[in-house]
């Protein structure tokens, strides 16, 4: 492996994570009411964006990455939402659309971290049954 493709890809990398974390603060931030509609102009900006785009630069690379991590971000929860219903029986499709394990420590993955911007999210943990802990003396 040579030193420019380690460099290469980790400008890849950081590019992507850039791209996929815009396009969620995007959609937060975007004054628009219906989310659906937000997600598929991140979508389609992020392929124009793409589409415009070459490799022949850093900049010009690392833009590309961008358009293409803002399109299939926002592609992936548009699907997630599209089909979550449907598949959340099926183990394998669940995980693959972001949802977490059911039986993950006793919580309802329903609500597994959904409302994690609300100033009360404490109803996560209401169904944990804690053990009771003796303190050993040290």
């Amino acid at each position: 492996m040579k030193k420019e493709q380690f460099v290469s890809s980790l400008v890849s990398l950081a590019s992507l994570t850039v791209g996929t974390v815009s396009s969620r603060l995007a959609v937060e931030h975007i004054p628009i009411e219906n989310t659906s509609l937000k997600r598929w102009g991140l979508v389609f900006g992020g392929i124009a964006g793409a589409s415009a785009l070459d490799r022949k630069s850093t900049g010009r690379k690392i833009g590309q990455d961008i358009a293409i991590s803002i399109a299939v971000t926002q592609a992936g929860y548009l699907l997630k939402d599209w089909l979550g219903d449907k598949v959340k029986d099926n183990k394998i499709l669940a995980q693959a659309l972001g949802n977490p394990m059911d039986e993950y420590m006793g919580l309802d993955s329903t609500n597994f971290l959904s409302s994690y911007t609300s100033p009360n999210y404490d109803f996560i943990s209401e169904d944990v049954v804690y053990e009771e802990v003796q303190e050993f003396a040290g």
